[in-house]
């Protein structure tokens, strides 16, 4: 009898669990929307000479910045202002609370896609904002996000996606 209990038990707080992680039907339209109105922006054809490709990897001297523009979306800012937007493999709710990159890189002083990350505070970590941040050490708080390829963006698309994400 008592196994039956803790079995019902556990079943109940799975089926909690799994509802307070849910989105709602409104939530999750909103963000579809967003997502395919940032995608449309993204798809504006550039100048492969004047912005170059979407890059698999993005070496640590090519860049000197990044923000998140949503839970979705990094930007980063190069040098000679060459400015790249990451989308992320899925949404990855603590780039809106951090402000450093824990990555886990397979490739040596570049980050790629499909390399995975943790997002951290700079006040936790005693240097500047910058990669690589190296994975372990007991800073491992976070959850795990995974990067996309990087897309070359101007300042106009930026400006773009920004006033859309303000608007909603």
């Amino acid at each position: 009898m008592g196994k039956i209990n803790i079995a019902a038990l556990l079943a109940c707080t799975a089926a909690l669990l799994a509802a307070g992680c849910a989105t709602s039907p409104d939530v999750e339209s909103r963000r579809q929307a967003i997502d395919a109105d940032i995608d449309d922006i993204l798809s504006a054809p550039l100048d492969p000479a004047e912005f170059g490709e979407t890059k698999r990897c993005l070496s640590d001297n090519e860049y000197r910045n990044f923000r998140a523009l949503d839970d979705r979306h990094i930007l980063f800012e190069g040098r000679r202002g060459k400015l790249w937007i990451n989308t992320l493999r899925t949404r990855c709710p603590d780039l809106k609370y951090g402000t450093v990159l824990r990555v886990k890189t397979f490739t040596g002083s570049r980050m790629c896609d499909m390399d995975r990350f943790e997002v951290g505070d700079w006040f936790d970590w005693p240097w500047y904002r910058r990669w690589p941040w190296q994975w372990g050490g007991g800073w491992d708080t976070g959850m795990t996000c995974s990067l996309g390829k990087f897309q070359p963006v101007t300042e106009a698309q930026v400006s773009e996606i920004e006033a859309l994400l303000d608007s909603r």
